[in-house]
């Protein structure tokens, strides 16, 4: 059994590269910096600071290892994420073409490709950026 073969058995695609989470994998980075922030301040105060900084950066490279392979470290958070994050937030991250501005004006933006004329085309050049007039 080869090392690639025992980490397969932690990976979960489902919640890994193009199916990350990002607010998820956000989330989780975030938690594994502060519990490794903790294990290090417990340390420190009881076996000194080397001791503190080899038990921080540990826990911190395997708990990115795990984020890495599992899309999370706390487990079931993108359950936890459907459930708990609102609607509207949620929207922000998943199911949106680039570029897409949720507070754009509909209009302008339709105006500015060109798909309905403009009615004040004709009277500001320097607003016509195509020359036409």
């Amino acid at each position: 059994m080869t090392g690639t073969d025992s980490l397969d058995r932690f990976r979960r695609p489902e919640y890994t590269g193009d199916s990350r989470c990002v607010p998820c994998t956000i989330l989780n980075v975030g938690l594994a910096v502060v519990f490794s922030v903790g294990v290090a301040a417990g340390v420190r105060y009881g076996a000194g600071t080397t001791a503190a900084a080899i038990a921080g950066t540990a826990t911190l490279a395997t708990s990115l290892l795990a984020i890495y392979l599992r899309g999370y470290l706390v487990p079931r958070t993108p359950q936890l994420t459907e459930t708990y994050l609102p609607e509207r937030i949620r929207r922000r991250f998943h199911d949106r073409p680039t570029g897409v501005d949720d507070g754009a004006n509909v209009e302008l933006a339709m105006k500015g490709i060109g798909t309905t004329p403009s009615d004040d085309e004709s009277d500001d050049p320097g607003e016509n950026e195509s020359g036409r007039e």
